[in-house]
């Protein structure tokens, strides 16, 4: 599961751990261990801020969107140089007009300006729910490096519906 979409931010480097090499797969290093234990309340806590976060999320989408259509460029379009710069290819080497790149860095620079307000609303909505910005990124990321916690996580977002299917459901007569 992922609660957020939006990259976290780049973590100082003396505060990252250094692990060792794996023995099974050398020369790929292993993820930094992250605390799982996890109290049920912060998991409730998690799923709350995670709720609130993607309506935040969504609204600045639909805002990005808008940007991109009001420079005149289609958004398949703004997708394909931006995946073309972010792999690390030369603006001139991508294929699309010049106008289009014009239009492209344009967009980029007020949708840059979008992502920071929606990253300080994002925080602001996790806050409201009684976690930290740095406490959600370390559950977000536990919940993918564990399992256990992976089910434990399942299991709370499955029993409010579970519980608001069974009043509903009427006993069958046979």
């Amino acid at each position: 599961m992922i609660a957020c979409e939006s990259d976290p931010p780049p973590q100082d480097p003396a505060q990252q751990q250094q692990q060792p090499m794996d023995e099974e797969m050398p020369g790929q290093m292993q993820q930094p261990t992250v605390d799982t234990d996890v109290s049920d309340e912060e998991l409730e806590q998690f799923l709350d801020a995670s709720a609130k976060a993607q309506e935040v999320q969504m609204g600045f989408q639909q805002q990005m969107i808008d940007i991109v259509e009001g420079e005149g460029i289609d958004v398949e379009t703004y997708i394909q140089i931006a995946e073309g710069i972010q792999m690390g290819q030369a603006e001139e080497d991508i294929d699309v007009s010049e106008s289009d790149m014009e239009k492209f860095r344009s967009a980029s620079a007020s949708i840059e300006e979008v992502g920071q307000e929606m990253d300080a609303q994002l925080a602001e909505a996790i806050e409201e729910e009684g976690m930290s910005m740095d406490r959600f990124q370390e559950i977000n990321m536990a919940i993918q490096q564990d399992p256990e916690l992976q089910q434990r996580i399942q299991e709370k977002m499955g029993a409010p519906q579970m519980q608001q299917q069974q009043p509903d459901a009427q006993p069958q007569e046979y």
